[in-house]
């Protein structure tokens, strides 16, 4: 490999990197209440990176084997390919390392703190992503990313992460009066997971959907989305209050 070579490669490295290190020192610094324990932050970054990984695996393996049951491009199969082998598979794929790793942390005591969990696990994810497409595509893939799919993952963990503080608040209130846990924690688990996979099957089936009137309905959709998300993150922010 020549000095140009290496250059282009290192650049291209942090180019795909930069956007998501660029969001996580910004929810960092929006839990200015107590910080989160370095070690667990980095252990969610890593485990993101290691569920998008699995995550590309599988989708090629599932999309291979849909092709094949379901030949032809068809309504039917887009739908699946978008709202259940891309969406449901990749925000599972980040919604289980925040319940395995940080639901039973003693760090997880603030209800910003699943926030900061999800965005952590997330943005772990888009960067092992966006390292694999930038390295496949070149450097304008790595800016239009950095404005649309980077962001787009963020702010998927931020409707994640609110959803699983209230959860994780409904299951210390039942258990600090000692009965069983309600309904509520069981919705917002559910919510937890279903609204970033309908998201982020929108996200993706308006734009693989080949119509000009959905790639018109996608930046509406983005620009209302990125407005929403904003709002919550910041409310979640200002109105972080302790667990118990």
């Amino acid at each position: 490999m020549s000095l140009s070579e290496w250059y282009l490669g290192l650049i291209l490295m942090l180019a795909a990197l930069l956007p998501s290190a660029v969001l996580l020192v910004q929810v960092y610094r929006l839990d200015s209440i107590e910080k989160e324990p370095k070690r667990l932050l980095l252990g969610l970054a890593g485990a993101g990176a290691l569920a998008g990984a699995a995550a590309c695996g599988l989708e090629i393996g599932l999309l291979y084997l849909l092709r094949i049951l379901m030949p032809g491009r068809s309504l039917v199969r887009m739908l699946i390919e978008n709202f259940i082998i891309v969406g449901l598979l990749e925000e599972s794929c980040k919604y289980l390392p925040v319940r395995w790793l940080a639901w039973r942390n003693p760090a997880f005591n603030y209800q910003f703190d699943a926030v900061v969990y999800c965005v952590f696990v997330a943005l772990g994810f888009a960067a092992l992503e966006n390292v694999l497409y930038v390295g496949q595509y070149g450097f304008l893939t790595a800016l239009t990313r950095a404005l649309f799919a980077v962001p787009g993952h963020f702010f998927f963990a931020v409707y994640m992460g609110v959803s699983l503080g209230e959860a994780k608040r409904a299951e210390l209130r039942q258990k600090k009066l000692l009965v069983e846990v309600s309904d509520g924690k069981k919705r917002h688990l559910i919510e937890a997971l279903a609204v970033p996979t309908l998201l982020h099957g929108f996200w993706d089936f308006s734009l693989v959907s080949g119509s000009r009137i959905m790639a018109a309905v996608f930046y509406v959709f983005v620009l209302a989305f990125f407005a929403d998300a904003y709002l919550r993150l910041r409310n979640a922010a200002q109105g972080d209050t302790p667990l118990v």
